[in-house]
This record gives structure tokens, sequence and C-alpha cells, in this order.
């Protein structure tokens, strides 16, 4: 009777056992996430969104680059040959980090520098044109 059950368990995958058949479990499946509907625009021109974004990926790929460069000149003080293992196992000091923070915040400033003006050259003709209100109101 015993051997019937144990049978009948097997027939129906409940084999507490596992078998040198049995394969691994599944991986799970990585989705790629990308952003759903229109893309927005921030300029009147779509293509100097466009141009932008193209510009915005290239820095980031500079700073990366950039940053491994640093890695490898400090392997080098070190006498550290820069092979892939060792450039991928470099951990920088906090001060190396704070620097290298410092550089990224100063590379993007240079990059968006005309950006950055223009925000302020409108933001300043906005108090411009709310203090001309606000004296037009005042005087009648």
């Amino acid at each position: 009777m015993a051997k019937a059950k144990k049978k009948a368990a097997k027939a129906k995958g409940g084999s507490k056992k596992p078998t040198a058949s049995a394969t691994p479990p599944a991986q799970p499946i990585k989705r790629i996430r990308t952003a759903k509907g229109r893309r927005p625009y921030f300029f009147d021109d779509p293509n100097i969104d466009k141009l932008l974004a193209m510009i915005m990926a290239l820095t980031g790929e500079v700073s990366v680059i950039r940053e491994r460069l640093d890695t490898h000149e400090r392997l080098a003080e070190k006498k550290q040959a820069p092979t892939s293992k060792n450039i991928e196992a470099y951990k920088p000091s906090e001060s190396v980090d704070q620097w290298r923070v410092q550089w990224r915040a100063e590379y993007i400033a240079r990059i968006l520098r005309i950006v950055t003006d223009e925000l302020e050259r409108i933001k300043m003709q906005e108090k411009d044109d709310d203090y001309d209100k606000i004296v037009d109101e005042v005087s009648k």
C-alpha cells in the first residue's frame, strides 16, 4: 500500500527528491523600461530638444570616460596594472569621490551654461515685467 502511494505521488510530480534531469529554476526575465506616451518638448522646435538629448547623452559618456581615466591614473600612482579587473574593483576614497562629484557638477554646468544663462535672462525679464506692472498700478 505504501509503495502504491509513492508511485501515485511520483506520477503527480509530488516527489520531494530532486532528480538529475530536473531543470534549474528559470532566471527572471528583465524587462527594459520605456516611457509611454508622447515625448515632452521644452523648446519651440522639437529638433532642438532632440539635439539637446544627444548632447546630454554624449556628456554622460564623456563623464564616464573621464572617471575611468582618473581610475587609470590613480592605479598607476599605486603601481597597479590598469586591468579590467583592477579598474572594476577600484573603490574611490571619500575625498576622491567628492572631487569627482565636484568635477561632474562643474562639467555639466559648463555644458549647460548657455541654457542656464537663457533661463536666468527669462527670469530677470519676468521680474522686470512684474516690477513695471507694479509701478503702473501704483501710479494710477
